[in-house]
């Protein structure tokens, strides 16, 4: 009986000591080891005419095992998933699932949940304007763009949307000579929205600006000689062409000159006077005009004649 309990504690301890050495050996050349692996998430089941917003394109995962599993892994190993089919419109919080293999264990998933942000896709129609850019060539007028179609579909988030009341392109006519019709892309500015059609076309009539004759204003500063006085003066030509656009004309009755200084002067005289370009207007023919003064000297008024007899009494007032 006794030798038999010798013979089992000799094979309980081999085990023990295999076991013991198996141990030491797994620990020794393939140790317990740590790794992160960023790892792809993918949205499954989005409701149909939603966006969701907030989702990153990667989570970070925290596993352990051997280091001869760890150190085979790659991140396609993984899958890093997150169920939209429960999201409503608004802000909500949604867990993320992680499928790593069995192999080992996961320690931490970074971020675990998710604020996301869910909105309905919407469209509306919104009117589609043109701004003219630059000056066409001299002599001419840029009218008034016509944009075709002059609506447009704009598909997005419902939030998004409410900011936008019409959309506008910009339509270069610097230069030219002629009507400019553009193809123009429609660009919403804002990610997730876009508009159709895609693009629009823009004409821009160009014709020549319309020419008025205008009566010409004399401006003088400064007085005659002492003694003198203006008597008179004259504009040749009294009236210029004004070349300008037909708003600018409708709001100009008159040209004016430069100020003429006529401090000090005694005598007639011609003189050049530099007319002054009215805002908004493009040109004035002829730039100047000749200016006659006249003056003349100043009558000094005589002291009325005294009344004879006007100191004396009247016969009888005396006596009575």
């Amino acid at each position: 009986m006794t030798f038999q309990w010798r013979d089992n504690s000799i094979r309980i301890l081999s085990v023990f000591i295999a076991l013991l050495l198996w141990v030491y050996v797994t620990n020794e050349q393939n140790p317990v080891t740590d790794q992160t692996f960023s790892v792809p998430l993918v949205a499954q089941d989005t409701p149909r005419g939603y966006v969701v917003e907030g989702l990153p394109g990667t989570v970070s995962v925290r596993v352990r095992g051997t280091r001869l599993v760890v150190g085979a892994l790659q991140r396609e190993d993984f899958s890093a998933l997150v169920n939209l089919s429960g999201v409503k419109p608004g802000r909500q919080e949604v867990r993320v699932q992680l499928i790593a293999p069995p192999e080992v264990e996961v320690l931490h998933i970074s971020p675990a949940m998710l604020t996301i942000t869910a909105d309905k896709i919407e469209e509306k129609n919104v009117p589609v304007t043109a701004v003219v850019k630059g000056m066409v060539a001299d002599g001419l007028q840029s009218g008034a763009p016509v944009v075709e179609p002059a609506t447009a579909t704009v598909r997005g988030p419902s939030g998004a949307l409410t900011g936008i009341s019409q959309l506008s392109v910009t339509v270069d006519v610097s230069g030219a000579a002629e009507t400019v019709t553009r193809e123009v892309r429609l660009d919403t500015g804002l990610e997730g929205v876009t508009a159709g059609p895609e693009r629009v076309r823009v004409t821009v009539p160009v014709t020549a600006l319309p020419v008025q004759s205008l009566p010409v204003r004399l401006r003088l500063t400064g007085e005659p000689a002492p003694g003198y006085e203006v008597s008179g003066t004259e504009v040749r030509p009294q009236e210029v062409r004004v070349t300008a656009r037909d708003t600018v004309l409708r709001g100009i009755n008159v040209v004016n000159t430069m100020a003429l200084d006529i401090s000090g002067i005694s005598t007639d005289v011609e003189r050049e006077a530099i007319l002054v370009l009215p805002d908004g207007a493009r040109l004035v023919e002829p730039d100047r005009v000749t200016v006659i003064i006249n003056v003349a000297r100043v009558e000094e008024e005589q002291p009325p004649p005294e009344e004879e007899g006007g100191n004396e009494t009247e016969p009888g007032e005396g006596s009575r």
